[in-house]
C-alpha cells in the first residue's frame, strides 16, 4: 500500500515576535524540554525502579535572518527587536507552519528575548540571530491568547 506522506518544507516554519512577522527569516529552531524528577517509594524500591514524573516544561526558540534596515508595519527591523530586548519585558511570539490551503498549526506564549546578536561581514549581508526562552505557559493557536492572562 502505497502512502504519501508530506514533509513540511523548512520555509513553511514561521516566526512572529511582538505581532511582526521575522522578515528574510533564514532559519527557526524551536526547542521544547521537560524537566523531570524521580520518585523511589518503598514498593517501587523492592524492584529497584524509579519512577519519573515531569516538573517543568521549557522552550527555547533561535532564528537567523537578514537585517532589515527599513521595513513596514508586517516586518520587526534589527533597531525594533534591539528595542524589544532591552524593553526587559516579555514579548509575545508565535509560530506556526505555512500552509498552501490557509490552514495553520500553530503555538504562542510569552517569551523573553535572551540573546541578539548582529554579523557583518564585508561583502555580504548582514545577519542577525535572536533567542527567546518562554515565561509561562505555551498554547496553541493564536497570540492574543497570551500576555493578557
Amino acid at each position: 500500500m502505497a502512502t504519501n506522506y508530506k514533509v513540511l518544507d523548512g520555509t513553511d516554519l514561521l516566526l512572529s515576535v511582538g505581532g511582526k512577522a521575522l522578515g528574510y527569516s533564514t532559519s527557526c529552531k524551536i526547542s521544547t524540554s521537560t524537566e523531570t524528577g524521580e520518585r523511589i517509594t518503598k514498593e517501587a524500591a523492592t524492584a529497584r525502579w524509579k519512577e519519573a514524573y515531569v516538573k517543568s516544561f521549557s522552550e527555547t526558540i533561535t532564528a537567523d535572518g537578514l537585517v532589515l534596515t527599513n521595513s513596514d508595519a508586517e516586518k520587526p527591523t534589527y533597531k525594533e527587536l534591539k528595542a524589544l530586548q532591552l524593553a526587559g519585558e516579555p514579548v509575545i511570539a508565535a509560530y506556526y507552519q505555512r500552509s498552501s490551503d490557509g490552514s495553520s498549526i500553530g503555538y504562542s506564549g510569552n517569551f523573553i528575548i535572551t540573546k541578539l546578536d548582529i554579523d557583518g561581514t564585508a561583502g555580504e549581508d548582514a545577519k542577525y540571530s535572536i533567542e527567546l526562552q518562554n515565561s509561562g505557559a505555551i498554547v496553541a493557536g493564536q497570540p492574543s491568547q497570551t500576555l493578557s492572562e
